[in-house]
């Protein structure tokens, strides 16, 4: 009851978003076609107010390989039909194409599908219109079915029926079926099946397969929202039928093969166990209940205790921290909610590892590692428990492979997390009414300069990491001028530290930006260390996770070299602007904040002359 009032309410802020976006009046008309081996036929009854032009083609090779182009139709819709100037005498994979002005890239989008001798294939066209510009575009989408299957022998099929879910029925929802390269190696290509638009809140795909894949179901509204539907992963086969069910009764879903069959191995004899059922149930019902502030009266609780037990350094008994400072920086209260998502996570990935220590296959060592990353990564879960539950993995694999394996994808991952980890806990611990980690950086004059000495002559000090390609960071700068010019005879200093990629990208930047404070650099050896900065390190900036997991996605890089802990942390960009206030025993008084609260602090601290 729970998930169908929170997807009452989910309708009803997409609503609220459509209604304001009506005020841009964005016109939305859908056009729906039927393709059969003689034409292309409208058979909404909405009128086309601008001509469509519509391609059927295909591609065929010859004996040296030269592709060529075969015209099925092209041409405008006549009386809302388009005839086609031949037909095919079997299965034949086409591109349908619709456009409605040559000159506009946008106006123009493709569908691929299978057309037969006897099919009747229905798409539609979704066309929109704004009038606060001239700018409009078309997509085409499959409804209802995307059969692309042409060999009996590889032909696999999956069937849903989403109906369940209320907002899930709207004319605009649309369902892939996507498989992506190995997290392994890179091995394997992109495989997408749709986007189906739902008939009645259904969807069927058939398709060819020649080896088990694992795949991904991916369901989103007209307005890009993505709606993720709980673990719902399948490893497709040739020769089996799947069929999406309900999982428990708060509207989550789950795959299951008709036959036994790979999936049913790897996922349903977990997935339906009543114990991993009931654990998914009461993460729903739960994570409601923290929506609706259920859990708020023991939120507040916690942070109150937490606040008044907050600890600081002995060196910073004398900082005096106010309760809105200690409560951004205590460990967060976790909600329910999280506390199950630790037990799925633990449940599903010890299955997993119980399977993957009973084979040899490489194979299937291959499948099983994807299906714990990317089950783990859809539930945006990259927390403690993600990084031991995907270390405990890693180590299983040392008794499975050959030491070639273990050097080029179990150890440098490793090393990395363990890495990734303690950065978490130096961020967390480094936190107001800690010592601040001292350095010395040369200046962008050559000069080398301490945080200790710049301490002895301040009364507070602002250290702000920067970088070039950081927008925000440079946005900064003009208020941090006017603070600065405010405050510099009154003991305050600034030292900003670039991490930039190279020595000439940070010095003319910081000649352009005239930078009148003390600016140093993250260098060593004559070379800036970018993302791999050992003062960052310190202060616990750390690096954004897309490039960290795009790394750990696969084993090469997009350079095709191999991935190694170095590499991640040299490739990857920090989370800067990081910045620290401290007084001059060395002490932090806040961190990450922004430029009006710095000024807030500034003109409520008493700073003396220096």
């Amino acid at each position: 009851m729970k998930r169908v009032i929170f997807s009452l309410g989910l309708l009803a802020v997409l609503l609220s978003i459509c209604s304001c976006q009506q005020r841009y009046t964005v016109s939305v008309s859908i056009y729906q076609f039927k393709l059969t081996n003689e034409s292309v036929q409208l058979v909404s009854d909405i009128p086309i107010e601008q001509p469509l032009s519509i391609t059927v083609s295909y591609e065929i090779a010859d004996e040296d390989d030269e592709v060529s182009t075969v015209m099925l139709a092209d041409g405008p819709l006549i009386d809302g039909k388009l005839e086609l100037t031949q037909e095919v005498a079997e299965p034949t994979e086409v591109e349908v194409l619709v456009r409605s002005d040559a000159s506009n890239p946008n106006a123009r989008a493709t569908a691929t599908t299978v057309l037969r001798p006897s099919a009747e294939i229905d798409f539609v066209v979704i066309r929109k219109i704004s009038s606060f510009s001239e700018y409009h575009s078309h997509t085409v989408l499959l409804k209802g079915n995307d059969h692309r299957s042409l060999k009996n022998d590889l032909k696999f099929s999956i069937k849903g029926d989403l109906s369940r879910v209320p907002w899930l029925t709207s004319q605009h929802v649309r369902v892939s079926v996507e498989a992506s390269p190995s997290i392994v190696d890179g091995r394997g290509e992109i495989i997408t099946f749709g986007p189906i638009l739902l008939d009645q809140g259904e969807f069927s795909v058939e398709g060819d397969l020649e080896a088990p894949t694992l795949f991904s179901i991916k369901v989103s509204h007209g307005t890009d929202i993505v709606y993720e539907l709980d673990n719902v992963h399948a490893v497709l086969e040739p020769g089996v039928d799947y069929s999406v069910v309900p999982l428990g009764e708060q509207g989550s879903f789950a795959v299951l093969a008709d036959q036994r069959s790979l999936h049913s191995h790897l996922v349903s004899s977990w997935q339906m166990d009543p114990e991993f059922v009931a654990l998914v149930d009461s993460r729903i019902d739960s994570r409601l209940d923290a929506r609706w502030g259920m859990e708020t009266e023991a939120r507040e609780q916690y942070e109150k205790e937490h606040v008044e037990n907050y600890r600081v350094s002995n060196q910073c008994t004398h900082v005096s921290l106010t309760d809105e400072i200690k409560e951004r920086f205590i460990t967060p209260y976790r909600y329910s909610y999280l506390k199950t998502n630790d037990q799925i996570v633990t449940a599903r990935t010890e299955a997993l590892r119980k399977i993957l220590r009973d084979t040899r296959d490489i194979d299937l060592v291959r499948i099983i590692l994807e299906l714990i990353w990317r089950q783990l990564e859809v539930d945006g879960i990259y927390t403690d428990r993600f990084l031991d539950e995907w270390v405990a993995t890693l180590f299983e694999l040392e008794r499975i492979v050959d030491q070639e394996f273990i050097d080029q994808f179990v150890t440098p991952r490793v090393e990395y997390l363990a890495i990734e980890k303690s950065m978490k806990l130096r961020n967390r611990w480094l936190r107001p009414g800690q010592v601040a980690p001292q350095f010395t950086l040369p200046s962008i004059t050559g000069d080398e300069v301490s945080l200790s000495e710049v301490l002895s002559n301040n009364e507070l000090v602002l250290v702000d990491f920067w970088a070039s390609w950081c927008g925000q960071c440079t946005r900064s700068f003009p208020v941090l001028k006017d603070l600065y010019s405010e405050y510099k005879d009154r003991g305050f200093e600034i030292v900003t530290i670039s991490i930039d990629d190279s020595v000439e990208a940070w010095q003319v930047d910081s000649k352009n930006y005239e930078l009148p404070w003390i600016d140093l650099g993250e260098i060593k050896d004559g070379e800036m260390k970018g993302g791999s900065s050992p003062t960052a390190d310190d202060y616990g900036v750390r690096w954004r996770n897309n490039s960290i997991r795009a790394s750990m996605l696969y084993g090469i890089n997009g350079d095709g070299q191999q991935v190694t802990p170095e590499s991640i942390r040299s490739g990857s960009r920090r989370w800067i602007p990081n910045r620290f206030l401290i007084d001059n025993k060395g002490c932090i008084l806040n961190k990450q904040f922004s430029n009006f609260e710095l000024q807030k602090m500034l003109s409520t601290l008493t700073v003396g002359s220096s």
